[in-house]
């Protein structure tokens, strides 16, 4: 962390206010008890002088680390919300394959269960998010291809945009995401599959 970003991540933190506002308290008496000269010089030294024994003893750099943590984490929320948006439309979806209807009903549990450890563990893993809008999006072309066909199928059309084997790819592109949502929700909870932290638990 740059000195000037730990200064900047100090100010903002609740200990950098409550010194801010005793400095300025211990200013505004010095002004009025003493002299004006005395409360300028307080308000100038004093401020500087509380950071500095805060960061000698330490509880500046974990004031400056708490409140990167919270900005981190306000900032990353808003993508979990989106995310929730779209792990919300994936399990509305009306799929007639019985095959992708599942595969998005798993998609959208391992969705919940991301979202869920990043709550925990106040963080995020932007590639899970990817993965989630990719599966929105690989269930929109999958379901434009089947209004597409049908169609085409109704009045004799020829089709002009083939879609080969779209409900194999289809499939096969959503495992594929499912599994990076449920490796990033394992990660995010600590790296142990249910079996594990079953077979933890019993060795205690």
């Amino acid at each position: 962390m740059r000195s000037s970003e730990y200064i900047a991540l100090l100010f903002a933190s609740p200990l950098g206010l409550g010194l801010s506002g005793l400095s300025l308290a211990a200013a505004l008496a010095a002004w009025f008890l003493v002299s004006p000269f005395a409360g300028i010089v307080t308000g100038v030294l004093a401020l500087p002088g509380l950071l500095a024994l805060a960061t000698l003893f330490g509880a500046g750099p974990q004031a400056a680390a708490a409140e990167l943590e919270r900005r981190t984490w306000a900032k990353a929320k808003g993508h979990l919300a989106a995310a929730r948006k779209t792990r919300d439309r994936l399990s509305s979806l009306r799929v007639p394959d019985q095959t992708i209807k599942s595969l998005l009903e798993l998609v959208a549990m391992r969705g919940s269960s991301y979202l869920a450890a990043c709550d925990s563990a106040k963080t995020r893993d932007p590639r899970a998010e990817e993965a989630l809008a990719d599966c929105l999006d690989i269930a929109d072309l999958y379901l434009k291809e089947l209004d597409g066909a049908s169609t085409e199928r109704r009045f004799g059309l020829p089709d002009e945009d083939p879609f080969a084997a779209a409900t194999e790819r289809a499939a096969a592109a959503l495992k594929d995401r499912a599994a990076i949502i449920g490796k990033a929700a394992q990660d995010l909870s600590g790296g142990c599959s249910p079996a594990d932290t079953m077979e933890i638990k019993e060795s205690l």
